[in-house]
């Protein structure tokens, strides 16, 4: 089974006509407060879900560092990721936002959507690799991230919001056993 087809298994919902290549591969943590994990804890998360030691030395293939004031990015070997933290909810107050509110389907995702005032993004920016590797790669971070201060998973381009926390990690396993990426 493809991450296709894990993905059509996934809660979906928005408008299926609306091209999928606009948006980055992202995973978005919906948030019930804004409290972000610091640069320590991103080492430590991304070093449990890659098996490698983070450092914050941005020349190292395995790091986690800031770049400037508001950039923080994740060197896992080839691939590159960066983090987004908000302090509002996602899209707040845009028409696509009051649009993709009136797709969702499932009480318990309207709720999670309604209950979220922050979010953490993280984006896939850079690696030679196809689109499922990229969400295998994203998915192993988010798995070690997602904690009680997370009330859904929300995928972008996929237009895919996963509330609570058994259903998201169950998707995130799923996409996790896909297949094995190279990270050295």
């Amino acid at each position: 089974m493809g991450l296709k087809k894990a993905f059509e298994s996934l809660l979906r919902m928005g408008d299926p006509g609306r091209p999928r290549g606009e948006d980055p591969v992202s995973m978005v943590l919906l948030l019930k407060e804004s409290h972000f994990p610091k640069l320590a804890q991103l080492r430590e998360a991304a070093g449990r879900a890659f098996g490698a030691s983070f450092s914050g030395d941005r020349s190292s293939r395995h790091s986690v560092y800031q770049r400037g004031v508001i950039f923080t990015l994740a060197n896992v070997g080839p691939h590159t990721l960066s983090f987004l933290y908000q302090t509002m909810p996602y899209a707040d107050n845009s028409e696509r936002a009051r649009e993709f509110e009136k797709t969702l389907l499932r009480v318990d995702q309207r709720q999670a959507w309604a209950e979220h005032s922050a979010y953490m993004a993280i984006d896939y920016v850079q690696g030679d690799v196809d689109i499922d590797s990229k969400y295998v790669v994203l998915a192993r971070l988010c798995a070690q991230l997602y904690d009680t201060n997370c009330v859904a998973l929300y995928l972008p381009r996929e237009c895919a919001l996963v509330p609570g926390d058994t259903a998201a990690r169950q998707q995130m396993n799923k996409i996790i056993a896909y297949r094995s990426v190279d990270v050295t």
